[in-house]
């Protein structure tokens, strides 16, 4: 899912399970959003756009299938070799379809039936991981407002923690990112901004020239998990398969709140800013 201006208000991020966020070409940021189970029937999802290596992987880590509206020809290359099924425009059997409401390229979508639909077409077996264990609260922490997540230079999101709704909010530059059709606001019980080497990757290249990135999302590394208006400060283990492994320093596993969790990606060194 793109997270350009032109893409915002972005469907569905509420009902997700899991979001990831990183930095593409030129210093936009994008969105995997992941559903363990298919969304409401008529919940729409989107602005869909093309895959990126870091989706690829992320697919293959999490036993997913992909929906997505396309892809340069090294990713595509990627795809056809990937151990997961995935569907562009092309090949999902109308699953993806074009709204009346938005100009091409955001206009690409789906919904909670049409993700059901491909999940049929997919036909995964059962996942051999179980995601994490969830907490409302852990002993330690150090209470925050706000933080900024540094995705990139130009895409630093704002979360601020609403105690009356029990989760952070998120804010652009575009303003509180709200949900198109309710227009509540984005709540997130759950915020991670996990340290990984971003670099370029001279296989992509988008129409403007700027290189593709890459993200190292296998090993180990530094993180901040951000959970009932608390900063805890973890360190991040990827297993073979599943979510990152996100352990305090005495050992104990960070609290993950119930409900949607969000990883935010940013290069190494970097810590969101809290106050």
């Amino acid at each position: 899912m793109e997270n350009s201006d032109a893409g915002r208000p972005q469907s569905g991020l509420a009902a997700a399970d899991l979001v990831y966020e990183y930095v593409a070409e030129g210093g936009v940021g994008r969105f995997s959003v992941f559903f363990f189970t298919a969304p409401a029937p008529r919940q729409e999802v989107g602005p869909v756009r093309s895959a990126r290596t870091v989706t690829v992987q992320l697919a293959t880590l999490y036993h997913g299938f992909l929906a997505y509206s396309g892809a340069s020809t090294y990713i595509g290359g990627l795809l056809r070799r990937a151990p997961f099924p995935s569907y562009d425009e092309d090949s999902a059997r109308g699953n993806l379809f074009r709204i009346a409401t938005r100009a091409a390229p955001h206009n690409l979508y789906t919904d909670g039936q049409h993700i059901a639909n491909l999940a049929g077409l997919a036909a995964r077996s059962p996942a051999g991981y179980q995601l994490w264990a969830r907490s409302a609260t852990a002993g330690g922490g150090v209470p925050v407002t706000t933080f900024t997540a540094p995705v990139s230079a130009s895409e630093r999101p704002l979360f601020t923690w609403r105690a009356d709704l029990n989760g952070f909010t998120r804010t652009e530059d575009t303003g509180l990112l709200m949900d198109p059709a309710t227009e509540a606001p984005l709540v997130l019980p759950t915020v991670i901004v996990q340290q990984v080497a971003v670099t370029t990757d001279p296989h992509v290249v988008d129409v403007d020239g700027h290189l593709g990135v890459d993200h190292a999302i296998k090993g180990s590394g530094s993180a901040q998990v951000f959970t009932g208006g608390r900063e805890y400060q973890a360190t991040w283990t990827q297993p073979p398969s599943g979510p990152p492994v996100f352990t305090l320093s005495e050992g104990s596993p960070a609290p993950i709140a119930p409900g949607e969790v969000w990883i935010s990606l940013v290069p190494l060194g970097q810590l969101a800013l809290t106050t």
